[in-house]
């Protein structure tokens, strides 16, 4: 099987093995087309695999707005918050993102390989697929539950669909909705397993693998490529431009370098983007959105790091350099995002929005069974366009997990948030919250 992104961390199973309730939400995610095809396991070289990940939490949440049932992650640990009453209950996918996937090969032989890959995200809690830009929508008139901007708006497939080959010489290539190169870095080295609620990076796609943009993270139309030779990694990636009128507008690129030696490895992204379309809800959980999106262009880079001290033991650090400015094309009016039609055509991003963030964490296990994870990060961002001032933001994890096998573990853990900076004045009312905590338990199983 070729190599399926390393944002797939659940383990895979034969479908043949797969509880026939989970080959039902297969079908019924692909369409009654794909009944037949859902029996296949393995025949004549070609391989078919249910996958996934189904993780749900109890947590509480000191400031926050009422759970969304749209919400990947159900509530929003991460913005700065300005609501007065807090959180308690089940959210979706604390540790991961809960999804589920299928994906198959075909062997043409000499170690090639076609394949392909469609995953989707579910807000558990919910039974819904998630849907962050509805989240928002529904807050534009008024905040009246948690909601945050992602490339996660209610498609199908909304975490990757694409078809791709593979050659052991000249690595492979995959064309369709592919995941952001900085995204894999993101969950290689991140110190919480690019956790959705316990962890910035995990969270907030925008500094979490969009460099810039949150809707980056994934890139519509679109072509990767990425190879291996010895301890050296590789990689280009393409998005073409879509529909002027829409949130697919945009273009860019992003290229990736790494290099792993012994229990030591570093990788580094770096991409520019064009007309980029996105949701500027840094503040969304303080004022309601805008009604209309905005056009940007971004560019920024990543760098990482990681080092298996012990067997036990592994430290993880990196940084970011992020710019958001004007677009390259000022005429282009977006008004339609991702099929929701926004109240307000399109503005274009203003002056320069700069952000920078490094982390550093990583991990402990104890046993084969216990592992402690601990993260710390540092967010600033400067220069604000409407406001030319800073806006920083802190925050420390601490989760313990607990795998009683290879397809359930239990997980407790917190993160803390602090916020500073002259940038909020603006932007959080008297009654807005410096600072968050986040306290919660969760279950998790892989499939």
């Amino acid at each position: 099987m070729p190599h399926m992104n390393t944002t797939i961390s659940a383990r895979k199973t034969r479908l043949g093995t797969a509880p026939r309730v989970l080959t039902a939400i297969v079908c019924a995610t692909l369409g009654s087309t794909a009944a037949s095809a859902a029996t296949v396991v393995e025949k004549d070289g070609f391989t078919l695999e249910l996958y996934g990940i189904i993780d749900v939490g109890f947590g509480y949440l000191e400031h926050s707005y009422p759970a969304s049932d749209v919400l990947a992650s159900t509530i929003n640990s991460y913005n700065l918050n300005g609501s007065p009453n807090s959180f308690t209950g089940l959210y979706n996918g604390g540790l991961s993102m809960t999804r589920v996937g299928i994906q198959g090969s075909a062997d043409l032989g000499s170690e090639r390989k076609a394949f392909f890959r469609l995953e989707s995200a579910i807000n558990t809690t919910y039974g819904t697929l998630a849907n962050n830009g509805q989240a928002v929508y529904n807050n534009i008139n008024g905040l009246r539950s948690a909601n945050s901007a992602s490339a996660l708006d209610g498609q199908a497939f909304a975490r990757a669909s694409y078809l791709g080959f593979s050659d052991p010489v000249w690595g492979q290539i995959e064309a369709g909705r592919t995941v952001n190169l900085a995204l894999d870095q993101v969950a290689e080295y991140d110190p919480i397993q690019a956790s959705l609620l316990y962890s910035p990076l995990g969270y907030s796609g925008g500094i979490g693998g969009g460099l810039g943009a949150t809707e980056n993270t994934r890139m519509n139309n679109s072509v990767r490529y990425e190879n291996k030779v010895a301890g050296l990694s590789f990689g280009a990636q393409y998005k073409f431009a879509g529909d002027k009128g829409s949130a697919n507008a945009g273009y860019g690129w992003v290229g990736m370098v790494g290099y792993a030696q012994g229990p030591v490895s570093f990788k580094a992204t770096f991409s520019q983007t064009y007309n980029t379309v996105s949701y500027p809800v840094q503040y969304s959980n303080v004022v309601a959105p805008d009604p209309n999106v905005q056009v940007e262009n971004t560019k920024g880079f990543m760098v990482s790091g990681l080092w298996k001290i012990t067997e036990a033991a592994t430290l993880k650090a990196g940084y970011q350099n992020l710019d958001v400015y004007r677009p390259s094309n000022p005429n282009l009016v977006v008004q339609d995002y991702y099929g929701l039609m926004m109240p307000k055509p399109s503005v274009n991003a203003a002056g320069e929005q700069h952000f920078s963030l490094g982390w550093i964490g990583g991990d402990y296990h104890f046993s084969r069974a216990f592992t402690l994870m601990l993260g710390y990060w540092d967010i600033n961002t400067y220069n604000h366009p409407e406001t030319g001032k800073a806006y920083l933001g802190q925050f420390f994890t601490v989760v313990g997990d607990y795998r009683f096998n290879k397809y359930f573990d239990a997980y407790v853990g917190t993160m803390i948030g602090s916020y500073s900076g002259a940038g909020l004045t603006k932007h959080a009312p008297n009654d807005a919250y410096a600072s968050n905590g986040l306290y919660g338990v969760g279950i998790r199983f892989r499939f």
